[in-house]
């Protein structure tokens, strides 16, 4: 067999694969954030980051930026979860102010940065213009917004 043609047939088969495993973790997430809503609404996840936010928790954890859908409405959270063996454990979930942009680095602190955009005065309803940088910290199983550099 020719060497270029194994080799492209492996990188193919290592996609295709991802691919299959990121499907599954999606449904996997999917499934436990619309246990998190109501029969009416739908969820739509944004982002999803590894973070080490707690010693305790053995593995990395995920962030994850998702949307309620509402029939009339949208509403932007952040959620922890933990790797458990065979399963994702939520581990807290706070509502995200505007509309969710993506995530900014994780400070040293453990210090989430997410970035948004808000409303301000001329702005259509479906179309937020200001930037804006919020933070969230999570601690001893609670996620709360915090000022920049707050300890």
């Amino acid at each position: 067999m020719n060497i270029k043609l194994a080799l492209s047939l492996s990188v193919i088969l290592s996609v295709k694969l991802s691919m299959l495993r990121a499907e599954v973790v999606d449904r996997e997430l999917e499934s436990l954030l619309k246990q998190q809503v109501t029969i009416n609404e739908g969820v739509q996840i944004r982002q999803v980051m590894p973070v080490e936010l707690d010693d305790s928790i053995t593995g990395v954890e995920k962030a994850v930026l998702w949307t309620i859908l509402g029939p009339t409405y949208w509403r932007n959270q952040l959620s922890i979860l933990a790797n458990q063996p065979e399963h994702l454990r939520l581990l807290a979930t706070i509502p995200v102010t505007g509309m969710a942009i993506g995530f900014g680095s994780v400070k040293p602190d453990g210090t989430l940065q997410v970035k948004t955009k808000i409303s301000v005065p001329n702005d259509p309803l479906c179309c937020p213009s200001q930037a804006k940088m919020l933070y969230f910290r999570y601690r001893a199983g609670q996620l709360s917004a915090v000022m920049p550099n707050s300890q």
